[in-house]
């Protein structure tokens, strides 16, 4: 039996760094980072990055699943250019101003 192809391994080797984009409705945001560091960082990045935003007003999804800062772009399979969505928590639609009912 021969030895595997050094072309065959080389293959299955994941870059140490990816690119992952964070998108809003508004901002784009890319951001490099090693495979292993805690994706905490990234979300910092987007919340300094992006002023108008206030820190922890938002969600961050991954293929529809909510990230948390504790994990890794390795821990979720993540690769270079996959997208991250951030969505702004709103409050309510209407604003609810009370007083006096009318019939009409």
């Amino acid at each position: 039996m021969s030895p595997p192809s050094g072309r065959d391994s080389k293959a299955a080797v994941k870059p140490l760094l990816v690119t992952i984009k964070v998108v809003s409705q508004e901002k784009v945001l890319r951001h490099t980072m090693s495979r292993t560091d805690k994706l905490q960082v990234l979300l910092d990045a987007w919340y300094h990055k992006v002023p108008d935003v206030t820190y922890g007003t938002g969600v961050f999804l991954f293929e529809d699943v909510r990230l948390r800062g504790n994990k890794a772009p390795a821990d979720l399979e993540m690769e270079d250019g996959d997208m991250i969505d951030f969505f702004e928590h709103m409050d309510g639609g209407r604003q609810f101003v009370a007083g006096p009912m009318s019939a009409h």
